[in-house]
Order: C-alpha cells, then sequence, then structure tokens
C-alpha cells in the first residue's frame, strides 16, 4: 500500500506542475514519499520522466510527451574582506543549465539593507563582461532586446533595499554563467563587539490589500514570484520568490553556500565567533580568517562576530577618503556610561507580537521565550501589556497593568496559548500601540518592543504610521528567526527613534533580551550635535538618541581634513562632549576605500525617508538617481546590466524562464511555506481550486482501490 500511495502521489504532482508552469512559467511540487532513488545516467540528455522524478522535484514541463526539464541550479560563494570599520564583499552567484534546452533563469535574493551595490560582472567560460549602471527603466529595455536577441546577459535590480533580483538571459544547455556583485557595508559595533550579518534566503512576506485588475493597468500575475499585484503592494509579484518545500541535506545539497572572511580589525581580539553556523578560524599576524565548515545551504542568515579585548575596545575611530577632490570621512565614538543620579523611571512597556503564519516553527518559540524573559524583568513600579496580531490584533488588558506576580502570571498564560496561523497585518496592533488619544505621565517612559519577522511587503506605508503616530513613545524591533526581513526591523526602529535587536537562536533569547532591558532603561544619550571645523554634509540626519552600548556612526562629506570636530550630547545627568582632530586622523588614511560608496548610500537612505515622510516621488527620484550615477550604485532607481557583443543562442530556439528558488528558511514550520494570505485573485483561486479538486480525486480513488482489495 505504501508504494501504491507513493505512485500515486508522485502521479498527482504532474498535472499541478503542468497548470503552474502555464500559469507562471514554474511550479515547486509538493513534498511526498517517494520510492527510494534510483541514480540514473542520462548523459547529454538530462530531461526527466515520471519515473525518474523524486519527491518535491522541481520540474518544467517540455514540448515532449511525457518529459520534464530540471530547474536551474545555483550555487553561492561569498567572499569578505573586513578592514577597520569597513567591510568589502564578492557574491557570486553560479546559475547552471542542466536541461538539454536553452534557457532564461530568475533568482530574487537578499543583501543587508545598508549594502552599496558597487559592482557587478558576469563570466561566461572564459569570457569577462563587466556590467555598468544604467537608470532602471533603460536597463530592463537592453536586457529584453539582448535576449531575445539571443545574446547572454545579466541584469540585476534593487526591488527593497536588502532584496535583489538577478535575471540571466540565454544559458546554454548544460553550461553555467557566474554573476559576481560587489558590494560595501560598515561594519555594526554594539555592546562591546564588532559584528556583520550576511543574509542568505528570504521568508515569503505576507502582500495586504486587495487585488489589482487588469483593467487597472496593472499585471496582476507574473512568472516572477508567487503573489499578484495589490492595491498596497503593487510590486507584490518581484518580492515573493518562490521556496523550495524540501530540506537541503548532504545527500541531496540544494543552494550550497561558501563564506571565507578575511578580517584585519586593527586590534587585538579575544574572540571571533558565529552563531548560526560552525566556522574554522586562522589567526596569522593580527589578520584572522574564517571558513564554513562542513555542507552549508542558504537557509539562514550567516553572522560573524568579533570582540576586541577588553583593554582595546575602541572608544572613537574616524575613516577617511579622497576621492574626485572631495574628502569623506566615517566616524565612530563610543560616548561613555553616563549614569543618572535620579532613582529608576518607571516605565510602561508594550510587547507587540507577531504570531502569523511565517512565525510558525522556532520563530514563534524563540518570541514566545522572548517575551516570557521579558516580562520577568519588569519591576513593581513598571506597568505593561502585551497585543498579539495575526489577522487581527487582539491586546491582554484593556490598558497596561502593573507588573505584580497577578498580572504576570496572566501573561505568561497568554503568551503560551500562542500558535502561529494566518496574515502579517500589523497595522491594527501598531495603531493600538501608537494610540495618539493614550496618555501615560510625563514621568514614565513609555516603550514599545515589537517581536517580528518583518515579513510583510508593505515596509514603507508602516513606516509612515509608526512616524506618524510616535509621539513620546519609542519602539525597539526585535528581529526573530533565521532570515528576518532586516531592512523593515532596522527602518521601523529608526522611525521608532528606538533600536533593533536579532534573536536567531533560542539559546541567544535571554542574553540578549537582558541586554536589550538594560540598554532601553533611558536613553545614553539625546539632543546630539555635531559641529565640523567647515562645510560637511553628515548622515544620518538628524542623529537619533543613543542607547546604552550603541555608539554614534556618521559619515561625512568634507571640504577638507583640517580642524577638529566638536561631538556634543545631552546624557541623563550631565551634558557630554568630546573633540576630534580631524588632521591627527586623517594621516595616512586617504586610501580607505569605500567610505566614499558608503557616504552616498546613507545619503540615497537619507533621501528615501524624505519620500516615505513627503510621498514627493519626483524629488527623491532626482537625487537618488544623481548621487547612484555618480557613484555607480545600485538603487531602486537604477540597476546593473551585463550584456555580450554577438548573439550565440541558436536562431528559432524558445528558451524557458525559470525561477531559481529559494531554500525554505532554517526552523520554520510548514504554515510558514504555505505562502502568507493575501488579497484574492482569480489565477490563484483557480489554482487552488484545481489542486483541491485533484486532491480529492486521489483520494476517491486510494479509497476505492482500498475497498476493492478489502473485497478480494
Amino acid at each position: 500500500m505504501h508504494n501504491s500511495l507513493s505512485q500515486v502521489s508522485r502521479l498527482a504532482i504532474v498535472p499541478v506542475l503542468m497548470l503552474l508552469n502555464g500559469l507562471g512559467g514554474c511550479v515547486e511540487a509538493t513534498e511526498t514519499k517517494a520510492p527510494p532513488q534510483v541514480t540514473i545516467d542520462r548523459g547529454a540528455n538530462t530531461r526527466l520522466t515520471l519515473n525518474e522524478v523524486s519527491g518535491g522535484e522541481f520540474l518544467f514541463r517540455t514540448d515532449e510527451a511525457g518529459q520534464y526539464d530540471p530547474a536551474i541550479q545555483l550555487g553561492t560563494d561569498v567572499d569578505i574582506r573586513v578592514r577597520g570599520m569597513v567591510a568589502s564583499v564578492q557574491v557570486k552567484q553560479r546559475f547552471k543549465n542542466p536541461a538539454s534546452d536553452w534557457a532564461h533563469a530568475v533568482y530574487a535574493f537578499p543583501l543587508p539593507e545598508t549594502a552599496a551595490v558597487n559592482a557587478m560582472q558576469i563570466e561566461v567560460g572564459n569570457r569577462v563582461i563587466v556590467g555598468e549602471i544604467r537608470e532602471k527603466e533603460a536597463a530592463r529595455k537592453e536586457f529584453e532586446l539582448a535576449k531575445a536577441a539571443g545574446k547572454k546577459a545579466a541584469l540585476v535590480e534593487q526591488r527593497r533595499a536588502n532584496l535583489f533580483t538577478s535575471s540571466v538571459a540565454n544559458i546554454p544547455p548544460g553550461e553555467e554563467i557566474l554573476v559576481t556583485l560587489t558590494y560595501l557595508q560598515k561594519v555594526e559595533f554594539g555592546h562591546g563587539r564588532f559584528s556583520l550579518r550576511f543574509p542568505t534566503t528570504i521568508t515569503p512576506r505576507y502582500m495586504p490589500g486587495s487585488a489589482l485588475l487588469p483593467s487597472e493597468g496593472k499585471a496582476v500575475t507574473s512568472a516572477e514570484g508567487w503573489a499578484t499585484a495589490t492595491d498596497e503592494v503593487p510590486d507584490a509579484q518581484f518580492i515573493s520568490p518562490f521556496l523550495e518545500p524540501n530540506l537541503a541535506t548532504s545527500a541531496r545539497p540544494m543552494n550550497p553556500l561558501s563564506v571565507h572572511a578575511d578580517i584585519d580589525p586593527g586590534l587585538p581580539l579575544a574572540e571571533i565567533s558565529s552563531a548560526y553556523h560552525d566556522i574554522h578560524v586562522e589567526r596569522n599576524s593580527g589578520r584572522y580568517t574564517v571558513e564554513l565548515v562542513g555542507d552549508v545551504f542558504a537557509d539562514r542568515d550567516f553572522e560573524l562576530v568579533w570582540k576586541p579585548t577588553q583593554s582595546q575596545a575602541p572608544q572613537a575611530a574616524m575613516f577617511m577618503e579622497e576621492k574626485g577632490g572631495e574628502a569623506y570621512a566615517m566616524l565612530m565614538v563610543v560616548p561613555p556610561q553616563l549614569e543618572s543620579t535620579a532613582g529608576p523611571i518607571p516605565r510602561e512597556v508594550v510587547f507587540i507580537v507577531d504570531r502569523s503564519g511565517s512565525m510558525s516553527g522556532v520563530s514563534l518559540t524563540q518570541a514566545k521565550a522572548a517575551v516570557t524573559n521579558a516580562i520577568g524583568q519588569l519591576r513593581p513600579i513598571d506597568t505593561f501589556n502585551i497585543i498579539q496580531f495575526d489577522d487581527n490584533a487582539q491586546a491582554l488588558f484593556d490598558v497596561a497593568q502593573p507588573a505584580i506576580a497577578p498580572r504576570l502570571s496572566q501573561a505568561r498564560g497568554f503568551v503560551n496559548r500562542m500558535d502561529a496561523g494566518g496574515g502579517t497585518e500589523m497595522q491594527g496592533a501598531l495603531m493600538m500601540a501608537l494610540d495618539p488619544a493614550y496618555e501615560v505621565s510625563p514621568n514614565v517612559l513609555r516603550q514599545v518592543i515589537f517581536i517580528t519577522d518583518g515579513s510583510v511587503g508593505n515596509e514603507e506605508a508602516m513606516f509612515q504610521l509608526i512616524g506618524s503616530r510616535l509621539g513620546s513613545n519609542r519602539l525597539f524591533t526585535v528581529g526573530i528567526g533565521s532570515a528576518p526581513n532586516s531592512y523593515f526591523m532596522r527602518k521601523a526602529a529608526e522611525f521608532g527613534r528606538g533600536s533593533f535587536t536579532y534573536i536567531g537562536d533560542i539559546n541567544e533569547v535571554e542574553h540578549k533580551v537582558t541586554e536589550l532591558f538594560a540598554s532601553i532603561a533611558q536613553p545614553a544619550l539625546r539632543d546630539i550635535e555635531l559641529q565640523w571645523p567647515g562645510p560637511a554634509e553628515a548622515y544620518p540626519f538628524p542623529v537619533h538618541d543613543l542607547y546604552r552600548g550603541q555608539p554614534l556612526l556618521i559619515t561625512a562629506k568634507l571640504k577638507d581634513m583640517r580642524g577638529t570636530l566638536q561631538v556634543k550630547g545631552r546624557g541623563p545627568a550631565v551634558d557630554w562632549a568630546q573633540s576630534l582632530n580631524i588632521a591627527a586622523y586623517s594621516r595616512g588614511q586617504a586610501h580607505n576605500e569605500g567610505i566614499a560608496a558608503l557616504w552616498a548610500r546613507d545619503k540615497i537612505e537619507h533621501l528615501e525617508d524624505e519620500l516615505i515622510v513627503s510621498g514627493d516621488e519626483a524629488a527623491a527620484k532626482a537625487g537618488i538617481l544623481e548621487l547612484a550615477l555618480d557613484h555607480q550604485l545600485m538603487s531602486r532607481y537604477t540597476s546593473f546590466i551585463a550584456v555580450e557583443k554577438v548573439a550565440s543562442r541558436p536562431t528559432g530556439d524558445d528558451p524557458k524562464t525559470k525561477n531559481v528558488t529559494n531554500l525554505r528558511p532554517k526552523g520554520q514550520g510548514p504554515q510558514a511555506f504555505a505562502y502568507p494570505q493575501t488579497a484574492t485573485t482569480g489565477p490563484m483561486s483557480l489554482l487552488l481550486g484545481f489542486m483541491a479538486l485533484l486532491l480529492s480525486v486521489v483520494l476517491w480513488q486510494l479509497r476505492r482501490r482500498h475497498f476493492v482489495w478489502g473485497a478480494l
């Protein structure tokens, strides 16, 4: 009976494959129990028959009856070079076409939200084609023309600050095209340690709103992704890449990942570690080489942390670069711990907990542990409340309650009963927590701690909501899971004038929640001012409040490298100031490559923030385009394009576009893999209805077969 069930299940996959391929050009098969696999050497013919299909195989139909094409294979190699506070990262994506026909590939992938992507090239055999930055629409037109003409080409576009798409045209049968991206990134520093994070996969985003109809002049279906355009997320199809339903294993490798890091921190280290991966570290003359250990797949963020010896912990650092006759600087200042002479300040703490479908599995376990740990750190002088949300928001109490034993016991029970399901409708929960009509005493700190994976497609609408309703509140975000939406986490905290924290493993909960509560007890430094010796353009602007353990990190464009910079701020009890001699820091530092690009990236982010607040896209677009083209950077209005000079695909071939799947984030449950609920669409309803009908037929056949066998 097991073999019969497996065979019927495998056969049932095929019509679904064909329907999905007809609707969107790609498909993910449902995971099934298949008979033991038999290795078949197909030689040059890479097409599959049904007898060669294993459970969950990703296939495309062909024009030959009973023959199917395997998907494009992907491999990613990451090379990280850290010098002081700047990381230069090279990402190589290998697209191999195992099929017997020419193919196009589309792959949506994450990068750090602060990355300044400044170079791209493709390699075809022994040829290297250097990419060029273009205005986005012009780059897309050039790519489509090259694609139609049979030329090998690659286009890399930014969809969100942390989400990009590689489109590769005309990959020959059995061959490989290598796309290389280079970006610059600031190294993070906080709580006495440096860190760098590289995202590898994507948690499916929830797409709120109503489906756009063809009559509205918008495309509602696309081969790019599983979602369709809505009035709140008009580009939903481009930010909803398909996921591979099966887990990668050594026996069945998928999307393999390699990471090599060369760390030159410029000061002695006490330790270097990675919380989510096994690494091998070698030290040589103050530099550190880091490699991943074992078979690693792109199913969770890679994070590298290094901690200086206590005596060498930095208090200030400045890095300079001269480029095009201009001077650029990156400044880091670590303010001292300024303690208040007053007694403890009472707080009202509101926890917002995301319990939507994308949080299923370890993410919700981590979130519940974080809240439980946090309420245990509240003091009797504090009040608190908990809001949980999926499609709807629900508060534990009508108003915040004292943090006393009976109320804390109610809260623990409320948290324990949380389960994952439904959509990620953040708006209701945020409006409830940031109600302008709600008042607290001026002597009370009101802090909102938002615990989520950030998996929504309408990020900018949420930033507008936070900024417009914040008032005297402060919003702190806690990113949960192995692949959170870091763009949402960081920017929501910035608009909320708070800070953000990542929790990627259950073992981190106690330490990171304790650290968070210690840091937000009160701002360490407010009303920060920078007084440059001459004209300067510095970002972020204005400078946000700093909390315990946070440094001030600024990029600036200067007229010269002379004079003294004055940094001032207001502490809990006394004012604080520090002077930095720019000339002393600039000696011998004029060749710190990347500072100019990082400054340009920060200014672009500043212009994007103004766009979110004002809605004036025309003004923002002009400024962003000028910066991106001058500094050769990827942006929401610019893309990288590389095209070979002559056509290589034979006339008459008609390649199919194949989406390259991302791996399901490590630890996510089946509810997360069921793509988030979104606006109802005709094609999706048809698809779901067909699949339900198909399943009914399969089950009826099984019951009928069981009845006949029972009668015999």
